[in-house]
């Protein structure tokens, strides 16, 4: 909302509303503690928010790790990210949370088993780390079990599972580290789905 807090509605039995609750809501409740959020994303059964000071916190489902707070406890109430204190945006995947930096960096957090942390590991993570080889990120977005990044130069890289192609490289081989999309250089934007991915080019 315009006063920086959130609301949440719908499924609720991992606390995913922030509401300090696992009841489910049909209206909008507000999130517990959060005034100066900027920016907010749902995973799957996952939430974070995005605060004015560059910090993200979390709540929500957190078995793998993807609210980031070095713990695989659930929370029906933010935790704060570790470490994370220049976040420009963030954006939850399926079990997975990643946030892009001030510096152009991105970093990741959650599950890790097609690489879709970007850090050359299948090694979940309940912390973040950083995707190998991005400087240059203008905007990250998480899909369900895969990451893309937006870069400054109009290209775009992903990384992650590639089942169906979504990685854009013209293999159906998961990558752990980013890999260039073939023919993009002029993008202005990059969503992901569950499995596939598309850009906003700048025509």
């Amino acid at each position: 909302l315009l006063n920086g807090t959130v609301q949440c509605w719908g499924y609720n039995s991992f606390g995913q509303l922030g509401n300090n609750s696992t009841t489910n809501s049909s209206v909008p409740v507000p999130v517990s503690g959060i005034n100066t959020a900027t920016a907010v994303t749902a995973g799957y059964t996952h939430t974070c928010a995005l605060l004015s000071g560059g910090t993200v916190q979390c709540w929500g489902y957190n078995t793998y790790g993807q609210l980031g707070n070095n713990s695989t406890t659930n929370s029906s109430v933010p935790v704060p990210v570790s470490g994370i204190n220049t976040a420009t945006a963030v954006t939850g995947g399926l079990y997975h949370t990643c946030a892009l930096l001030l510096n152009g960096t991105v970093q990741c957090w959650g599950y890790n088993s097609f690489g879709q942390l970007g850090n050359n590991s299948t090694d979940t993570s309940f912390v973040p780390v950083s995707v190998n080889g991005i400087t240059t990120a203008t905007a990250v977005t998480g899909g369900g079990l895969h990451t893309c990044a937006l870069l400054s130069d109009g290209t775009v890289q992903c990384w992650g599972y590639n089942s169906s192609g979504q990685l854009g490289n013209a293999t159906t081989t998961d990558s752990f580290v980013p890999v260039s999309v073939s023919g993009i250089t002029t993008a202005t934007a990059v969503t992901g789905g569950f499995f596939h991915t598309c850009a906003l080019l700048s025509d």
